[in-house]
Order: C-alpha cells, then sequence, then structure tokens
C-alpha cells in the first residue's frame, strides 16, 4: 500500500468511525479494528489515563490475542518499562517511536519484551502519541506493526499514523463533553465501604473514593486492560463472574455474597453485586463489604430485632429464602418483616432497601 492509497481509500471510513466514536466510545473499538488493514494488521492499544489516580479506567486494545490480555493483566503490567505516564514527558500530537521512552538495548533486555513483546511480533521500535492530555486525563494510541513490516515501512506508518492525529486529537475532545453518564454519575460516593458501578459485561463505569484507593493497590480488585472490573484470586474471579451472571441474566436482585479474605490486612469480606432497577440502562453496584465493617450492626431504634437480623442477613447478599431457612422462620414471617422494612425505609425494593442500609452511617 502506498500512502496515496491511504488517503484515497482508508482515511474516509477511519474518519468517521473516529468522529463516531468521539459521540459514542462503544464505536472507539471499531475504529481500532479498522485502522489495522492500512497498517498492515498491527496490533496495539488506545488508553484512557487517570492522571490523579494513576490508572486507566478506559482502555481499548486492538489484534491482541486474549491469552497475551490475560497474561498481561496477571503479570506483565508488573513489569511493563513503558507506563502510560511516561509519554506525558514527550512532545504531545507527535508520533514518536517507543525508544524515545525505552532503549531499544534496555527493551531487549527486558522480560517484558521477550516474553510479551517478542512472541506477538512487536518491535521496541513500535509507534506511540499521546493524543490528549488536559493535567488530569492523559490519552495515548500505541500501534505496533510486525517488527518485520515496521522495518520496511515505518516511514509511511508514521506518516499515516500523523494524518490521523489532529482528528483523534479533536474526537477526543468531543468524546469528553459526551463521555459523563447522567445515570451514573457520583452514585457510587453515596456508600462508604467499596462500591463500583458496572456494566453488564462488567466494564467499570464509576467508582468511589474507598474503591479509587483499593483500585490503585491493585491487591485484590484490578482492572483489566480492556476496562473491566476483575479479581486477582481466580476462584474468587469465577464466583463474582456467577453473581454478575445471576443478576444480569436471571434478574435476582442480588448476585452472591462471595466470600473472600482481603490479601493486605487479612479481613474476610463478602462480595456482593446489587441490582440498580431505577437505571435506564444495565448497571450494577459492585460492593466489597469486609466484616470490621459494624455499620451493619447500627440500624435505626426503630427496626426490631428480627428485622434488624434480616437487615444485616441483607447486607451480606442473603436472599430472603435463604434468610428464612438459616433463621429457622417461614417464609411468609421473613416476607412480612422485609415489608416492614421497606415501610420504615420508605423503599419498595430489595435492592433498593440494600442501597439504603449502605448508606447509613
Amino acid at each position: 500500500m502506498t500512502l496515496n492509497a491511504f488517503v484515497l481509500e482508508d482515511l474516509p471510513a477511519l474518519l468517521d468511525l473516529i468522529y463516531g466514536a468521539a459521540v459514542n466510545k462503544e464505536l472507539w473499538p471499531l475504529f481500532l479494528d479498522r485502522l489495522r488493514k492500512p497498517f498492515d494488521g498491527a496490533n496495539g492499544i488506545l488508553h484512557f489515563f487517570d492522571i490523579e489516580t494513576q490508572t486507566t479506567p478506559l482502555a481499548f486494545p486492538f489484534g491482541l490475542e486474549q491469552k497475551y490480555l490475560v497474561g498481561y493483566q496477571e503479570h506483565f503490567s508488573s513489569c511493563n518499562p513503558y507506563p502510560v505516564q511516561s509519554f506525558a514527558r514527550l512532545a504531545p500530537f507527535t508520533v514518536t517511536p517507543a525508544t524515545a521512552v525505552v532503549s531499544r538495548e534496555e527493551a531487549l533486555r527486558s522480560e517484558f519484551y521477550n516474553d510479551w513483546m517478542r512472541p506477538q511480533g512487536i518491535s521496541p521500535e513500535h509507534l506511540g502519541c499521546m493524543i490528549h492530555n488536559d493535567g488530569r486525563e492523559m490519552v495515548v494510541l500505541a500501534i505496533a506493526p510486525d517488527e518485520k513490516k515496521l522495518e520496511r515501512d515505518g516511514d509511511r506508518y508514521t506518516r499515516q499514523f500523523e494524518l490521523l492525529t489532529p482528528h483523534l486529537k479533536r474526537a477526543v475532545a468531543l468524546s469528553k463533553v459526551n463521555r459523563a453518564d447522567p445515570m451514573s454519575a457520583g452514585l457510587p460516593a453515596q456508600f462508604s465501604c467499596i462500591a463500583i458501578l458496572i456494566s453488564q459485561n462488567r466494564a467499570v463505569k464509576a467508582v468511589n473514593p474507598p474503591a479509587e484507593s483499593h483500585l490503585r493497590e491493585r491487591s485484590f480488585l484490578s482492572i483489566d486492560p480492556i476496562g473491566k472490573l476483575r479479581i486477582k484470586d481466580s476462584d474468587v474471579h469465577s464466583a463474582f463472574l456467577t453473581a454478575v451472571d445471576a443478576v444480569f441474566n436471571c434478574q435476582a436482585p442480588v448476585g452472591g455474597p462471595v466470600q473472600c479474605r482481603l490479601p493486605v490486612s487479612g479481613d474476610r469480606a463478602s462480595l456482593v453485586v446489587l441490582k440498580l432497577p431505577m437505571l435506564e440502562a444495565p448497571h450494577a453496584l459492585v460492593l466489597l463489604i469486609s466484616e470490621r465493617n459494624e455499620r451493619a450492626d447500627q440500624f435505626p431504634s426503630q427496626f426490631t430485632s428480627a428485622e434488624a437480623r434480616l437487615a444485616k442477613a441483607l447486607l451480606t447478599g442473603l436472599s430472603l429464602a435463604d434468610f428464612s431457612d438459616q433463621a429457622g422462620i417461614s417464609i411468609n414471617t421473613a416476607r412480612k418483616q422485609l415489608a416492614a422494612l421497606f415501610a420504615k425505609t420508605g423503599t419498595n425494593r430489595q435492592a433498593a432497601l440494600v442501597a439504603w442500609l449502605l448508606q447509613r452511617n
């Protein structure tokens, strides 16, 4: 392919997708997949990096096999010599080889190159560009053509990337205006426990301050390279997926609880997925409730002791049927207690009741 062919054949379609993604971020993967053609099957990733939290809440990899994505999340992210924030010292909107961040010699000696980049044919000279930096968020696009193809056609790839850069800059600026989600704005901040708002495919939409701090540690919860919530412990993660499925596909009000132990403190905790029927789009809250958190016992004085026991059980994710079995009461009695809680809290759904209880100090 020649540069002229790129301009005539590929650029118009790519621009349509770029500005479509500015309005709907779900179109970024379509743009990136289409981008692979003029870069001869390249892979790469589009990072939306939060400077304050030093996390990547939104990322769109393309052309990477799933096993390499999983490998990156589980190990290679910790030894990646190309952190997104390192691009901040480079000239903005300028296509730059990765050797400006890590020299070729240093890259070739690294575990990251030899065990993750090299098997995928990624060159130490792969291309990157910081296309947005407003002091709060930085957006970097990395494109990694096959190493031999990059050596042969690097000048053309660079020029193609440069032609896209001003449009990417405008699209990201527009997307910041459109990215605000009125359904989720501020919602998780109401909770003092760890609370994370997710979509049906586990994409993280918002987090509250305790969750931000926990995600920075990456000791238990993390966000994978494609923006999905992940649990480091594989058994807990599997149980978490079952809880998510229960809420989104089986229409249960609560998924879980998933019993776990926090690796840093050693505390036992419950991971609960809470359905949010008050939102138009399918979203759920993931709550991580430590057993050291005594708020569950601090119920209003108008609760009877039986109602308080039910409230505590609901906070740990027990279903009404499970609670009635454990408490040794009939399901009808449990329903009456639940109806009393609804009346005393001004709620009418189990999920809304749990949300109300979690907001009590």
